[in-house]
C-alpha cells in the first residue's frame, strides 16, 4: 500500500512540476528546492527535490503521512544497498545512501528533498521508486579536469554570454568543477555556472542549467 501511494505521488510530480528558477535563492543564498531538480553543492554533495501540485487540496496525505511514505521507500532502498535501515541513524559521519532532508505539504503543493551519499545513489533511488520527473541515467561530479577526462569529451563549451571555450581552456582552471549528466533534467548549483557543453543543454540563469538527452557537462565555480 505504501509503495502504491508513493508511486501515485510520483505521478503527480511528473504532471505538475513548478518552473521556478533555482537562481532565485533569496537573501540567504540557499537553494529554494521549488521544482523537480538535482542540486549540487560547492562541496559536490548531491540533493534532489520532488515537487508536486494537484488540481485540488491533497486529500490522501497530511504532511507527516507524506514523510512516512517517503521514509519507507528510503528505508527499503538503504537496506537493499546494505546500509542501516532507519533514516534516523544518519549521523553525518557515516552517511546513508539516501536520507530525507526536508518535506512540506501545503494545500495543493508538496515537496520532498532528498540527500544522497553519492551521485550514483540519486540515479539508483530514482529508478527504484519509478521517478519519471527526469530521464537522468548517469550522474557524476568532480574537478572539471577529472570529469571531462574520464568522459572523454572533446567538444567546445559556451558561457552564459555566448563566449566559446575549448577543452584546454576549461580544464586548466583548477577551481572549476563539473557535473556530467546523461539525460534530461534541471540541475541547480550552489556555485555559478561558467560553461555548458555543446549540445542541448541550456543555461537558465547563473545557478541553473537544463540538460537534454545524451551526455551533458556543466562547468561551475
Amino acid at each position: 500500500m505504501k509503495k502504491r501511494r508513493f508511486i501515485g505521488l510520483l505521478a503527480l510530480g511528473a504532471a505538475g512540476f513548478l518552473m521556478v528558477s533555482c537562481g532565485s535563492l533569496g537573501g540567504n543564498g540557499k537553494w529554494a528546492a521549488s521544482e523537480n531538480s538535482i542540486y549540487v553543492t560547492k562541496e559536490l554533495e548531491i540533493q534532489s527535490a520532488m515537487v508536486f501540485t494537484s488540481a485540488e487540496a491533497n486529500e490522501l496525505y497530511n504532511q507527516e503521512e507524506l514523510a512516512e511514505e517517503a521514509r519507507a521507500w528510503i528505508q527499503d532502498y538503504n537496506v537493499s544497498e546494505g546500509a542501516a535501515a532507519a533514516a534516523e541513524n544518519h549521523d553525518g559521519m557515516n552517511k546513508l545512501p539516501v536520507a530525507l532532508k526536508s518535506f512540506r505539504l501545503e494545500g495543493q503543493t508538496g515537496a520532498l528533498v532528498f540527500d544522497y551519499n553519492t551521485p550514483e545513489d540519486f540515479v539508483k533511488f530514482a529508478q527504484a521508486v519509478g521517478d519519471d520527473t527526469h530521464t537522468v541515467t548517469s550522474l557524476s561530479v568532480g574537478a572539471a579536469a577529472d570529469v571531462l577526462t574520464s568522459g572523454d569529451y572533446s567538444g567546445t563549451f559556451t558561457s552564459m554570454d555566448g563566449a566559446v571555450a575549448d577543452l584546454s581552456e576549461v580544464t586548466k582552471q583548477s577551481k572549476y568543477k563539473a557535473v556530467a549528466v546523461e539525460g534530461a533534467g534541471v540541475v541547480c548549483l550552489e556555485g555559478k555556472v561558467k560553461y555548458i557543453s555543446a549540445g542541448d543543454t541550456v543555461i537558465r540563469d547563473e545557478h541553473t542549467a537544463v540538460t537534454g538527452e545524451g551526455i551533458n557537462y556543466i562547468i561551475f565555480q
